[in-house]
């Protein structure tokens, strides 16, 4: 089973994409901050990660993004957020960007594409 890394410091919104996922049959993992997800990458295998820009401390989520990318090169990355738009060049190379409001169908749909390549 595909494990998905999902780093989101809005509860609700964490909370409600975790249980789509597990709905499409992934397992997921979840935290609010950028430096547990770091943990999380640097200890455990992740085939998917979905991240929001802005999370609280140090690090943001372009942050985890990048470890992502550098310890898993095939992960399938997602990059969301409701304030930033980032360039294509700030995000590493085949992650998506989401602006929110985003659809969680939307997300699924984007993962089970990435799951297939």
């Amino acid at each position: 089973m595909r494990k998905v890394l999902v780093v989101e410091d809005e509860v609700l919104i964490r909370l409600t994409l975790v249980d789509a996922l597990h709905e499409a049959g992934f397992d997921v993992l979840d935290t609010g901050s950028a430096e547990h997800a770091i943990e999380i990458i640097n200890e455990q295998t992740i085939h998917l990660l979905f991240t929001d820009i802005q999370l609280p401390g140090k690090l943001t989520g372009l942050d985890v993004a990048y470890r992502a990318a550098e310890r898993f090169p095939d992960a399938g990355i997602i990059v969301a957020s409701g304030r930033i738009q980032p360039a294509s060049t700030d995000l590493p190379p085949g992650a998506k960007f989401f602006s929110k409001p985003f659809g969680f169908d939307q997300i699924i749909a984007c993962f089970k594409a990435m799951n297939r390549a």
